[in-house]
């Protein structure tokens, strides 16, 4: 989903200041009227705070309008294995794509996995870098869904190149029947994070939005799958790719059966149009 709105003009917005005092600029073009717009704001957030509220308990879990209420920096995690015990069935059942809906339609790939990079001494990208095809900080904002049924295992904002990041452990059924293996997903540069370690998500579920790591890199959602999990965060590049998985690759091999994919599809429009 794209969003309307310049980046800019989203943190101008929704800054609690701003929230207070009313905006100086409103995008849609409707009249000023700024006390009656942040009293009308803040009856409407203690309504959802008291009916849809995320499990933080600060904000609503969804809507990044109110995502500023959850803010903090601090490294969150948990230990998933505890709950995967206490949950036995709840496992993948299917996946689908991070964003642009389960088949990922609307987005493109900028950066693949496994492309050596000169700006970080030729070192291959462990992950996908997903943009809208709008470009440019078209899809800052937009929203960032689970790939399975999964277990958040951490969450945190680091700040610098990694920015805002979501790590969620999924129980993958294995060939043998009645055993399991996991893998983990790895979401990061998020505008917001819309979850909390410990949380089960679903295929599908909401659990961030798109962002730039502070204004770090033109918006974009860093993706990865990793084997195993727990392993250390690293820098998103590596001379070696061991223990991690092509992304798309991973995906189209779980979702073919229901529709016919393949990689090129994921090209920028100019690769696409380049294409014998």
């Amino acid at each position: 989903m794209k969003n309307p709105f310049p980046k800019q003009t989203l943190r101008k917005f929704l800054s609690p200041k701003n929230l207070w005092q009313g905006p100086k600029y409103n995008p849609r073009g409707f009249k000023k009227s700024a006390q009656k717009l942040a009293l009308a704001i803040l009856l409407l957030n203690l309504c959802l705070l008291t009916q849809c509220q995320s499990p933080k308990g600060l904000g609503y879990q969804g809507n990044p309008l109110f995502a500023w209420l959850g803010g903090g920096t601090a490294e969150k995690k948990v230990d998933p294995v505890s709950i995967y015990q206490r949950y036995p069935q709840f496992y993948v059942d299917s996946y689908e794509f991070p964003v642009g809906g389960k088949f990922g339609e609307g987005f493109y790939i900028a950066q693949k996995f496994g492309t050596e990079n000169p700006k970080f001494g030729y070192r291959f990208h462990l992950g996908e870098d997903w943009n809208y095809i709008g470009g440019g900080d078209s899809d800052f904002g937009s929203p960032i869904y689970s790939i399975a049924n999964g277990i958040v295992s951490l969450t945190a904002d680091y700040g610098g190149g990694w920015g805002k990041i979501v790590r969620i452990v999924h129980k993958h059924p294995s060939p043998e029947k009645g055993r399991f293996f996991f893998i983990e997903s790895l979401y990061a540069h998020l505008y917001t994070i819309e979850v909390e370690p410990g949380q089960m998500v679903k295929k599908g579920e909401w659990i961030g939005t798109i962002g730039d790591a502070g204004g770090s890199y033109p918006s974009h959602l860093h993706f990865e799958i990793r084997a195993g999990f727990g392993s250390a965060l690293g820098g998103g590049y590596s001379f070696g790719t061991d223990g991690f998985f092509s992304p798309t690759k991973f995906l189209i091999a779980q979702v073919s059966k229901e529709k016919l994919m393949n990689e090129d599809q994921f090209a920028p429009a100019l690769e696409k149009s380049l294409a014998p």
